[in-house]
């Protein structure tokens, strides 16, 4: 395939519906479009019990080299950097061998720590620039992308975004790293790994950590899916993801003393920026104009869950009382450019940083998921699928605008909704071939 231009990769990457594959799903076809001096791989893969980017890194070296490369050109950076855990020696070898002669594609091994794939650690551990409070990596000249990501972006110019890569694994009887079409139910996706060992259960559904509970196996995945965690529905883990507000708030707020570790192992804080969530459980305590103070230290909090399923000897859940705050001020109309504590002044990373980094290993065990380990290969083969229902928004932005109806026969790979005018959004493509049976959020397809 001859070289690109970076208009081509810009316009090939907004027509495969390429977004974020492993977060909220910004359009990449944005990205891009901007300038940048570093393009980063984003193969930290820090969630635990997830292999997707081991194993994707592992079996398509070159597309996704080719993808970085894709994106450097797009965006004119000299610099290109392939992050992974430094653990997996063999990966490791393998990719040095391959970045031979690729003089501005380097290789970071990274520690095995959670989070270090979220973009403000990854950017800070791999260039030493702070992201700005409330920023994005473009504002130091970074460009984040996942390894999914990379894939599809190689895969843009002959081919649209029609499948999604997960592990699946927990309470399977057949944990497995699966290709399957986007739309594609959880149950069935669970199925695939051999179906569940515990008769009642719940699936994580993005990783233990950040990922939401659900016991609706109707839920199609999507894009962004990146694994699915089954576990039994009493796990510790899935009651203390369940609990209601009232709950989190009521124990929070009659229990917390104050000691602080939710704040002493905040990955944000530990960079310098402004995120105590120790203060915002202190806010607990108090109504209306007087808890905004104490709420804007939620503001720049990245949700990783640290606090509350590592660091709180009380076992309370400073994630979730930061997640509710964040929404009380959004109501209130304030966000981190209208907070009090936006001095417009940056603090340098903890001098403590690097000793307070939690091994993977150790939260493993603390999240009583050790026995659950195990690994998840590449499967690629799922068989013949007969329904898909492909939500219209897996992305950021607004839901793509439907461009067929029922009744309709579509094949694998068609557009079936399109960007709507001047609104960020991304393409959606049928993912199986077969007769388009309903359009509503979502579009049916039945083979």
């Amino acid at each position: 395939m001859a070289k690109l231009s970076p208009a081509d990769i810009v316009e090939s990457i907004r027509n495969a519906g390429v977004v974020g594959a492993g977060g909220a799903g910004f359009p990449t076809h944005v990205k891009a479009a901007s300038k940048a001096e570093t393009v980063i791989c984003n193969g930290a893969e820090c969630e635990p019990l997830l292999h997707k980017d081991k194993e994707m890194l592992k079996a398509y070296p070159e597309k996704i080299l080719a993808g970085l490369e894709m994106m450097m050109r797009s965006t004119g950076a000299a610099r290109g950097v392939i992050a992974l855990k430094g653990k997996y020696k063999e990966l490791v070898e393998q990719y040095e061998k391959l970045l031979k002669g690729h003089v501005a594609v380097r290789l970071q091994a990274l520690g095995d720590f959670y989070p270090a794939g979220d973009e403000f650690s990854l950017v800070y551990d791999v260039t030493g620039k702070l992201i700005p409070p409330g920023g994005i990596p473009l504002q130091v000249g970074v460009v984040v992308d996942n390894v999914e990501t990379l894939f599809n972006v190689a895969e843009s110019p002959e081919r649209p975004v029609t499948d999604t890569f997960l592990t699946v694994t927990g309470a399977v009887k057949k944990p497995a790293t699966l290709r399957v079409p986007v739309g594609l139910s959880i149950g069935e996706v669970v199925g695939l790994a051999g179906g569940a060992k515990a008769k009642e259960f719940a699936v994580l559904d993005g990783g233990a950590m950040m990922g939401r509970v659900t016991t609706d196996l109707s839920e199609p995945v999507k894009k962004t899916s990146g694994g699915l965690i089954v576990l039994p529905k009493d796990h510790p883990l899935v009651r203390k993801k369940s609990a209601p507000r009232s709950a989190y708030s009521r124990i929070g707020q009659s229990v917390c003393d104050q000691c602080s570790f939710c704040t002493q192992f905040c990955p944000r804080y530990l960079l310098g920026y402004a995120v105590e969530p120790h203060r915002v459980m202190r806010s607990l305590g108090f109504a209306g104009a007087e808890r905004r103070p104490l709420s804007e230290w939620a503001l720049l909090c990245c949700e990783c869950s640290l606090c509350s399923l590592y660091a709180c000897p009380e076992e309370l859940d400073p994630r979730n009382v930061c997640v509710s705050a964040k929404g009380d001020l959004r109501e209130m109309k304030v966000d981190w450019k209208s907070a009090r504590l936006n001095t417009g002044r940056s603090s340098p990373a903890h001098p403590m940083r690097d000793f307070r980094k939690v091994p993977v290993a150790r939260l493993t065990r603390r999240l009583g998921l050790y026995d659950y380990q195990a690994e998840a290969h590449l499967k690629e083969d799922v068989g013949p699928v007969g329904k898909v229902r492909i939500p219209l928004r897996q992305h950021v932005g607004a839901p793509a605008s439907p461009v067929v109806s029922a009744g309709q026969k579509v094949s694998r790979g068609q557009l079936i909704a399109e960007i709507p005018a001047n609104a960020l959004g991304a393409r959606v493509h049928a993912s199986i071939a077969g007769t388009v049976t309903s359009v509503d959020a979502a579009i049916t397809i039945e083979g």
